[in-house]
This record gives structure tokens, C-alpha cells and sequence, in this order.
């Protein structure tokens, strides 16, 4: 394999465990390790999170770390619920139709039931606990429309102009691309890769012979096409051949991988998006932004004014920690 490829699953489990840190409902326990005006954030919860999230990250967690991510997770369900608890006086609610929706249209996002369930899997999340996590998440979404509403929030043109030039390279540039083919070879087989290059120039459809030898089985359903990427996607010794070549031009390298028989079908410069083209993007972006702080500055008043108990000392030495971190200006 060329080029590093994020299976679709990973990006499901990193929105399950986001959400997960808001999850449903907190129930009256003995265990608590919070109250919020009385209601009581149960350690299981906390502890079902933070299951989750070593679950994800596939390694094993100092003690340390663990304490700190329970100290986030508890820290983020006080907050959820002094939102659910301010919903319920405004009038928020979301229904089940808004999560069936919204499962829905994640469902359709990676192809299906059979591949959804697989990533459902993979992240260690039960069904349950993804509907309660999207409940929190649209009731988030639903008060912050409610009481920072985009309607009130207005972008200048030089606000505009200004977040253009900065994220200029980064987000509105697309890096020069090649189009590459390859015919993938074991280290070993020097001799074999030099005698399929020599057919290939003598005229052997390169599809075809890649079809046959490639050990990159993926691209080798395709003829070895690789797509347009930048060069950087792939490993270092690929990457500067595909910088030299001529469209049409074949090349035989060694990686880590094995031996490539490298094909150019094509290169395309770098392409840079007008201010003018994007204009509108960064309004929405801005706007969201903006959006996003009120709330964030909304939460922290309510916090301010609740009643909020955090019953084990440990967790609440690391929460308070992080609250005066924030608070203070930066240096």
C-alpha cells in the first residue's frame, strides 16, 4: 500500500466517542460523582466513556491519563445537563424522528447497514448509547439556535478578507496532483519487476499486467490506477520519482513496499480558490465561529449560577485546574 488510507470506520468511531462525552440522561445514583441542581451524574456513565474512549485509541492508558479524560467526560456531562436542564425552561426538546433522521442519513454515510453496524462495532458503542449521544447533540444544536441565534451575528467584508488570507494555503489550495498507476512487486522479485517493465515497453498493456502481478491487490482491480493525489500521499521514494516523470513515462522504484513499476497518466498544478469563489463559505464558517463562542460563554453563565457539587476530590482538583487554565488571559 501506497498511500496511508483512513478507513471509513475511523471517522464513525471519532464522532462516537466526541458524542459520546455527552451522553443521556443522569440518574439519580449512589455513585455519583456530580450534582447539577440536584441531579446526579453517575460514575458508570463517566466509566462507560472513558471505556470507550481506550477502546478507540487501542492502547492502554496510564493512570494518570485516565484521570484526566474522567475529569473531561465528567466535566462535559455537567455541562450537558445544566443544557438539558435550560432546554426543559425554554421549551427545547428533540424528538424521535430528529434521531431516526439523523441515524439515517450517518447510516446512508457509510454504505449502508451492513458497513454502519461494522463501525458501530468497531467503536465499542451500542446502539442505545449512539441515540442518546445524538439526542445530545441535536439538543445542543437546537439551544444554541435558540439563544445565540445566526440571525443576530453579522460578518464584515474584512473579517472575511481576513480569515481568506489567513487559512489562504491551508484551506483554499489545492497541492499539485499526479495521477499515478503502479504494478506492485515483493522486495525479492527485482528480476520479475524488470521483466514485466521490459514487456510493458515492448508494448504489453500495463492495465492488464498489473491486473496479473500486482501485489497491491486494490489498485490492481483497476488497472493499478492510484487516482489523482498529491505526491506527498505516498511514500518518499514514489513520491519523488512521480516529481520527475513525464505523463506517459514508466519508472521502476524501490520502497518499503517492494519494487513499483510507476506509471504517469497525468499531473495537475496547484489550484488556488478566489477570494469571490469562496466568499460565502467563510460567511457560514465565521458565523458559526461566532456562534459557537456566544454559546460556549451562554454555558459558562449558566454554570456560574448552578448548583454544581463535584464529589470526588480528585476529579475536581483537575477540573477546577483546567477552569483557571482558561480563564487566565494568554501569555
Amino acid at each position: 500500500m501506497t498511500r496511508s488510507i483512513r478507513p471509513a470506520a475511523i471517522a464513525l468511531v471519532a464522532f462516537l466517542v466526541l458524542a459520546a462525552v455527552a451522553l443521556a440522561a443522569c440518574k439519580q445514583t449512589t455513585d455519583a460523582l456530580a450534582t447539577v441542581n440536584g441531579v446526579a451524574i453517575p460514575a458508570a456513565q463517566v466509566n462507560t466513556q472513558l471505556a470507550a474512549v481506550e477502546k478507540q485509541q487501542q492502547t492502554t492508558m496510564t493512570a494518570s491519563a485516565k484521570q484526566t479524560y474522567r475529569a473531561q467526560i465528567l466535566d462535559s456531562l455537567i455541562q450537558l445537563e445544566l443544557i438539558r436542564q435550560q432546554g426543559k425552561k425554554l421549551g427545547v426538546d428533540v424528538t424521535t424522528k430528529q434521531v431516526d433522521d439523523y441515524i439515517a442519513r450517518l447510516t446512508a454515510q457509510y454504505g449502508g447497514e451492513t458497513g454502519f453496524a461494522a463501525a458501530l462495532k468497531q467503536s465499542g458503542i451500542t446502539m442505545a448509547q449512539l441515540r442518546d449521544s445524538i439526542t445530545s447533540r441535536l439538543l445542543v444544536n437546537a439551544l444554541m439556535a435558540k439563544v445565540t441565534p445566526t440571525s443576530t451575528i453579522t460578518v464584515t467584508d474584512a473579517q472575511i478578507s481576513a480569515y481568506y488570507t489567513t487559512n489562504k494555503a491551508t484551506q483554499f489550495t489545492t497541492p499539485a496532483q499526479v495521477h499515478a498507476a503502479h504494478i506492485l512487486f515483493s522486495a525479492t522479485d527485482t528480476v520479475l519487476a524488470q521483466k514485466v517493465l521490459a514487456q510493458i515497453k515492448a508494448g504489453a498493456n500495463f492495465a492488464q499486467m498489473a491486473a496479473k502481478y500486482s501485489k497491491d491487490t486494490a489498485s490492481a482491480k483497476s488497472g493499478g490506477d492510484l487516482g489523482w493525489a498529491a505526491p506527498t500521499n505516498y511514500v518518499p521514494q514514489f513520491a519523488q520519482a512521480t516529481e520527475k516523470m513525464k505523463v506517459g513515462s514508466l519508472e521502476l522504484v524501490k520502497s518499503q513496499f517492494g519494487w513499483h513499476i510507476i506509471k504517469l497518466l497525468g499531473r495537475r498544478s496547484a489550484q488556488v480558490q478566489s477570494l469571490s469563489a469562496v466568499t460565502e463559505q467563510i460567511r457560514q464558517t465565521l458565523v458559526q465561529q461566532t456562534q459557537t463562542t456566544a454559546f460556549t460563554k451562554y454555558v459558562a453563565g449558566l454554570k456560574k449560577k448552578a448548583d454544581i457539587q463535584i464529589l470526588d476530590p480528585a476529579l475536581k482538583k483537575i477540573i477546577d485546574a483546567e477552569a483557571s487554565a482558561s480563564a487566565s488571559p494568554a501569555q
